[in-house]
């Protein structure tokens, strides 16, 4: 791994393209004692070099380094890039353990007669990492020449002119280190949009194999033009696809019938709104379709981003082969007992739950008891101002009429327009609330307070009128009046469907009644229970209901070991150990029917394994394994 000193120092220089490329192919050249005289792209590049320049980049390397291979000038290109691209284009330094893995297990499905004459494809190139991979590997086992490599064998695509010509200078930097300094390549390197791109038009109809690692852009971070692209795919008619989601159908769409695609990517097409079309285009074609799961294991230093690699052929089958692996399993190429799961027993709409037949069916006999937790209480999201940290607030000191918001300067807020308000997410006991309750200003008329969540007509809020809000609240009106450019700014100033001192969603805004408070992910269930029918939350969910005995019998069911092996075999895994306990993952989560008896023994049972032993036997399980 390159010294993050080295990344530091091009960063600085990242906008300035010309002069990174520069000192990262001129350092390469004069670390390795490479001398170059006929490459036209590579004397382009470094013609003009400052030696004093190059010379002190060089010292840094040695120093800091000590070496200065391929794989690091791989490093450099894919992260010495403007930041804007980051986030627009999804660029990210792909490790080098992940990249032979994958290049070797599509290779692999090839003869070494057949290798020779294969076209492979990375739709979404960046710097040419991988086909730099796939180029070594047909070298090694072939006769042919980089140069015939370059011609015949492997195809890259790109959005970005510059990544494009790293790509170029990356494959040429290989072919001149093993002796083939010619004047020119001839690349198969095209500037284009993947959403949009025609093969066809480059006289290319299929490929033997596609690879790589598609770009993991949020829906939200998407340009207006891709948006409407995605349109153009089956893949993506369900939610607010992320950009990565399309490159499935894109590569299938290219491979031949016994070809094979070979992904990294985001693993959360499994269960995630956004993917019910993937999923459902997966299982309708049926494709032989292989996961290798990293769970909460983070494969990119710096994302907190989890990963799968994904295998797909043509061929059809009938399941689907899954499983949970480790870095060290892949660096070692130790991947063995896969799970079969047929495609029949996968729910396209709720997500699938890939898993060990035994583990399916203990998801199923909880889920298929009781009563769904979802159908059974309403589960609400809290709050979303869009700016918590102007709304939200920790009275310094307080009198009849007023708290003190201390805020660069002692702001005094009228008493009137505040509720209580608290965060799930720091949350753990009923005793933490008084302490961890904070101040929301809350511009809103609420006509009936003595509403709740099963009468929500009656519980109507109106936003104040700007008028009315500065007569009657002047000090709380003045304060936000002071934050006003940043409330302005929220969804980036495009949303005008609020007023500029209310929430930037209404969500939340009627709840109310007793309730338990939970996060949005934890290392272990935390159910709060609160009888403050009027409290706000943010950060975090509540389960409402009228009646503190059945709240309270509840948490005792969802702080049980049967509730959290649920989370942990179908929830999103987080680093640390941590699952999410979002909506999508708890509504479905079957609460058993009880007695006022055994609603009384939980109640009354501080034993939390005599708790636990007591509901398997209400779920009809021996044990969870």
């Amino acid at each position: 791994m390159i010294n993050k000193e080295i990344s530091e120092y091009l960063n600085k220089l990242s906008d300035n393209l010309s002069i990174v490329n520069k000192l990262i192919v001129g350092a390469y050249l004069e670390f390795n004692n490479i001398s170059i005289s006929n490459n036209k792209l590579i004397l382009s590049c470094i013609e003009g070099n400052d030696k004093d320049t190059v010379q002190r980049f060089i010292h840094l390397i040695k120093q800091k380094n000590g070496k200065f291979d391929f794989e690091d000038v791989i490093h450099l290109f894919e992260t010495s890039i403007p930041s804007k691209d980051i986030t627009v284009n999804g660029a990210v330094y792909t490790p080098n353990y992940i990249k032979n893995y994958i290049v070797d297990a599509t290779l692999n499905k090839f003869s070494d007669t057949e290798l020779p004459n294969i076209k492979v494809a990375d739709i979404a190139c960046g710097t040419g990492a991988f086909l730099y991979t796939v180029a070594q590997k047909i070298k090694t086992k072939s006769l042919k020449s980089y140069s015939e490599i370059f011609k015949e064998n492997i195809f890259g695509l790109d959005i970005s002119e510059y990544t494009i010509q790293r790509a170029k200078l990356l494959l040429s930097l290989l072919a001149v280190s093993n002796g083939e300094d010619e004047s020119e390549f001839d690349f198969n390197l095209e500037i284009g949009n993947a959403l949009s791109f025609c093969w066809e038009e480059k006289g290319i109809d299929s490929f033997d194999a596609v690879i790589g690692n598609p770009p993991y852009v949020r829906a939200k971070n998407l340009s207006e033009e891709n948006k409407k692209l995605l349109s153009n795919w089956e893949v993506t008619k369900t939610g607010n696809p992320d950009l990565y989601i399309p490159f499935f159908e894109i590569g299938l769409k290219y491979l031949k019938p016994d070809g094979i695609l070979g992904y990294i990517t985001v693993n959360t097409f499994k269960r995630s709104v956004n993917a019910r079309s993937l999923r459902d285009y997966f299982k309708r074609n049926q494709f032989d379709l292989t996961i290798l799961d990293f769970g909460s294991s983070q494969v990119f230093k710096n994302k907190s981003t989890y990963t799968c690699i994904v295998f797909i052929e043509k061929n059809k089958s009938i399941s689907i082969n899954y499983q949970k692996v480790t870095i060290e399993n892949i660096q070692n190429k130790n991947i063995s007992n896969f799970n079969s799961i047929n495609y029949n027993l996968l729910n396209n709409k709720k997500g699938w739950l890939l898993n060990k037949a035994t583990v399916l069916q203990t998801i199923n006999k909880i889920e298929s008891t009781g009563i769904p937790l979802g159908d059974k209480f309403p589960i609400r999201n809290g709050l979303a101002t869009l700016s918590n940290d102007v709304f939200i607030f920790k009275p310094v000191d307080e009198d009849e009429k007023y708290f003190y918001h201390q805020n660069g300067k002692l702001h005094k807020i009228e008493k009137q327009i505040c509720r209580d308000i608290i965060k799930p997410n720091r949350l753990k006991y009923e005793a933490e609330i008084p302490t961890l309750k904070e101040q929301i200003i809350f511009p809103y008329h609420q006509e009936n307070h003595q509403a709740n969540l099963f009468n929500l007509k009656s519980n109507k809020i109106r936003v104040f009128d700007e008028k009315y809000f500065e007569e009657n609240f002047p000090n709380a009106f003045a304060y936000l009046e002071g934050n006003k450019k940043q409330l302005l700014n929220r969804d980036k100033g495009k949303n005008k469907k609020y007023k500029w001192f209310e929430f930037g969603r209404t969500q939340a805004l009627n709840d109310f009644g007793k309730k338990l408070l939970f996060p949005y992910m934890a290392g272990q269930p935390y159910f709060v229970y609160s009888d403050q029918k009027d409290l706000l939350l943010y950060a975090g969910y509540a389960v409402y209901f009228d009646s503190e005995r059945e709240l309270k019998v509840l948490k005792r069911i969802l702080e049980s070991e049967i509730f959290w092996y649920y989370i942990k075999q179908t929830s999103k895994p987080y680093s640390g150990n941590y699952f999410a306990l979002a909506k999508n993952y708890v509504k479905d989560f079957g609460i058993c029917e009880l007695d006022e008896i055994e609603k009384e023994y939980l109640l009354s049972t501080e034993s939390l394994e005599e708790r636990n032993k007591f509901l398997l036997d209400k779920y009809e399980l021996n044990s969870l394994i």
